[in-house]
């Protein structure tokens, strides 16, 4: 399957992504984000802590935060879901587009572990 970028994407920014441990326990991280067609699309480390929290229960809340981690309004109800490797190496080109060259240094640091990423898509449960 040939994936190719939108030519606009929206503006970039970070969003703080609560997912939940088995007892319920909620973990928020700072996440870089892009919007494609109404998603969110971040990307992880494959092997993290926050893929297998969405793997077991996809239930998660998000909301905008600067790059301090520090949530600019309140958490919305979303549903997230790892996404098969085929959309990985897409969701980075778009998050490069989004950030620039921010992100395309971060990438060029994590050279060679593009294989140990996974991408995710996450959809808003309500209107912002």
């Amino acid at each position: 399957m040939d994936h190719k970028p939108p030519a606009k994407l929206g503006p970039g920014r970070y969003i703080a992504l609560t997912t939940y441990d088995a007892d319920g326990t909620s973990k928020t991280t700072r996440v870089w984000a892009t919007t494609v067609g109404g998603l969110e699309y971040v990307v992880a480390d494959v092997n993290s802590a926050k893929v297998a929290r969405i793997n077991a229960n996809p239930e998660v809340q998000v909301a905008d935060c600067g790059h301090d981690g520090v949530e600019n309004g309140p958490m919305q109800p979303a549903r997230a879901r790892v996404l098969g490797p085929e959309f990985t190496r897409v969701t980075i080109n778009w998050l490069q587009l989004t950030y620039g060259w921010l992100f395309r240094t971060l990438m060029k640091v994590e050279r060679g572990k593009v294989d140990k990423k996974v991408a995710i898509a996450i959809k808003l449960t309500s209107n912002r």
